[in-house]
This record gives C-alpha cells, sequence and structure tokens, in this order.
C-alpha cells in the first residue's frame, strides 16, 4: 500500500479561490474548565453555565459564514489551516468514503452582502484591494471533518504529548524546531507507524494536526471524478538503517528526501 501526503493546491498561473471567516453563527465562547483550552459550543449566545448538559465539544458544531477571495474555484480550497470542500467534492467522498468523512455546515456570503461599516473595517485589516476581491455568488462549501487514521512513532519523532484533556479532547504537543538551512525551511523527520492504519482512505495522523494523508485508492476516485484543488506527494518507506548526510536530511540510496514525513 502506497501512502500520500496531502495539501490544497493554490495554483501556479491563476490562484485559486480561498476561504475566511466573516463571523461564527450561534456560537459563544466558553472556555474548558478542565484545561482551560479547548472551547465549548452553544446554540444560545446567552449561556453562561460551562457545565450546561446541552454545551459539547463537537468540531463539527461549529457554524461559520465565510466569503471566498477571487473568483478561480476549486473543488478543495483552504479556509485557513483546514480543508473545506465542493458539492460535487462532497458527494464523490459520501459515495466513495462515507466511513472516513464527514462535513460540517457553511454559510457562504457574497461581497454585496456586506454592510459598508464591515467593508471599511475590513479594508483596515486587509487593505481594498483584496476587498474588492471578494466573490460574488460563490458556490456552496463545506468543512471537512477527517478521523485520525495512524499513529505518530512519538519517540522516533522527538515530539511530546504534553496536554491530553479527558474533558474536550484538546492536544497539544511539544515539537522539535523547525531549521533553517541554506536559507530553506527544513522541518524536523516525522515518522507514522504504518501497522496502525485504521482502513481510512483519507486521514489525518496523530501529532499532525490537519495535514490530510490519502492512499491510492483516494486518489484515483479524486482523478476519476475530474476534481480539483490537491496536490499528492508519496510518503516514503524507511527502515530502521536509513542514513543521514551531514545536516541531518535523510538519505535513500544517497540521496536526500525532501519530504518530511516517513513511513515505519
Amino acid at each position: 500500500m502506497n501512502y500520500y501526503h496531502v495539501s490544497v493546491d493554490l495554483g501556479k498561473r491563476k490562484r485559486f479561490s480561498w476561504g475566511d471567516h466573516k463571523e461564527l453563527i450561534n456560537f459563544k465562547r466558553i472556555v474548558c474548565t478542565i484545561c482551560g483550552y479547548g472551547q465549548l459550543i452553544t446554540a444560545d449566545p446567552n449561556q453562561k453555565d460551562p457545565k450546561d448538559p446541552d454545551l459539547k465539544f463537537d468540531d463539527k458544531a461549529w457554524n461559520m459564514e465565510i466569503y471566498m477571495h477571487r473568483n478561480h474555484f476549486a473543488d478543495f480550497a483552504l479556509l485557513g489551516i483546514r480543508t473545506i470542500v465542493s458539492e460535487k467534492a462532497r458527494t464523490v467522498l459520501l459515495e466513495n468514503f462515507n466511513n472516513a468523512v464527514d462535513f460540517g455546515d457553511l454559510k457562504m456570503t457574497s461581497l454585496r452582502d456586506f454592510t459598508e461599516q464591515e467593508k471599511k473595517e475590513l479594508r483596515g485589516r486587509i487593505g481594498s484591494a483584496w476587498v474588492n476581491r471578494i466573490a460574488n455568488d460563490p458556490p456552496q462549501y463545506f468543512r471537512l471533518l477527517l478521523k485520525q487514521g495512524m499513529d505518530l512513532d512519538f519517540k522516533k519523532s522527538k515530539v511530546k504529548l504534553v496536554l491530553d484533556c479527558p474533558e474536550c479532547g484538546c492536544k497539544f504537543y511539544k515539537e522539535p524546531r523547525i531549521k533553517l538551512i541554506r536559507k530553506e525551511i527544513s522541518f524536523p523527520p516525522r515518522y507514522l507507524i504504518e501497522s496502525t492504519w485504521k482502513g481510512y482512505d483519507i486521514f489525518y495522523a496523530e501529532g499532525r494536526g490537519f495535514t490530510m494523508f490519502c492512499t491510492e485508492r483516494f486518489i484515483e476516485a479524486y482523478e476519476q471524478a475530474e476534481l480539483t484543488g490537491l496536490l499528492f506527494d508519496q510518503i516514503h518507506h524507511l527502515s530502521d538503517t536509513e542514513t543521514k548526510d551531514r545536516e541531518g536530511n535523510i538519505l535513500t540510496d544517497g540521496n536526500p528526501i525532501s519530504s518530511s514525513t516517513f513511513l515505519i
């Protein structure tokens, strides 16, 4: 089985559209009383009691209103560090990978929906040129929610889990620092344990945040449906005998590997 690191294609000659938050709908920020980091979600903006049983720590519950920059829409796009998908992509994912995916609702808004005061405030944050590039009548997008499909080798990756809240599920990791080598950013290597793969064809991996990974089967469905907006980079299988050069870059067949994620 071959696995791939998945990234959102920003577009080379013509930049793809990407999303940005306008506001959170039916949302009140109530901090987790256990760890102090996680946020409780409630549909009642007047809710004050963090112990109310109707509150829940649920990523899917975040209901957002967003706008899109530019008018070049792909099936997969960025919303901050998260991925959003078109109606077409959502249908393909549900038909082929229903056990691996879930979706969060989004309310799409156009430039014409902004009040003059909202436009003025936004110009102060991102500039007039960017405000004028906000799309009118963007297609419907959905937040893509994935499951953890493979474990990280914490010891080999030199990553420590420093917080795992039993109440809200919030996790924090202590990781090696990113290096700057020959004016290029060098990410410390991460090692995924292939034997822990849970059978999902698109997934997250513990300790890798919202970085997506997939199998060949996902790429086949993606290409067959002629979806747009993703790039794929095959992950290398490494044994315990891999070697490194003087700068710490992992070598295979005597040549440095540019990828920062490996299978063991």
